[in-house]
């Protein structure tokens, strides 16, 4: 059930990619699990960039009008995505939470950043696969 839940909301954003959305990460390690789950876009590392928060937020909200917000799910993570929303909210951009939400929503107990996504969506495929399907 976790399985195609997840990978239902990794289809949306594939979608959202198409579409030309920007997605917000935290760093290279994000961007590598995502390219790894297929999901293969127009990312924007908030770390190590060198420039602020706001310039991130600006330069963000001038290339889409809609931006998704992957920050990873623990307490710096929510914190950047809260940020980030506001300023894009104030640059006269949608700051999307959603995917963001509805991931942690699933995988809260068992991990806490997008890394960890592709490990996690192969224990619940070759879960989902020992179990025939059955969750």
């Amino acid at each position: 059930m976790s399985f195609r839940r997840l990978s239902c909301i990794l289809e949306e954003l594939k979608i959202c990619v198409e579409e030309g959305m920007p997605i917000l990460i935290e760093g290279k390690k994000d961007e590598k699990a995502l390219r790894e789950l297929g999901v293969d876009g127009n990312f924007i590392k908030v770390s190590g960039s060198g420039l602020k928060l706001f310039e991130i937020a600006e330069m963000a909200a001038q290339s889409s009008s809609k931006v998704i917000i992957l920050t990873d799910f623990d307490k710096k993570g929510n914190e950047l995505a809260r940020r980030l929303s506001g300023d894009i909210q104030s640059l006269g951009s949608h700051p999307d939470l959603t995917i963001r939400r509805r991931i942690m929503g699933i995988t809260r107990r068992y991990i806490k950043d997008i890394e960890g996504l592709p490990k996690y969506m192969n224990q619940l495929e070759l879960k989902e696969r020992s179990c025939g399907g059955q969750q």
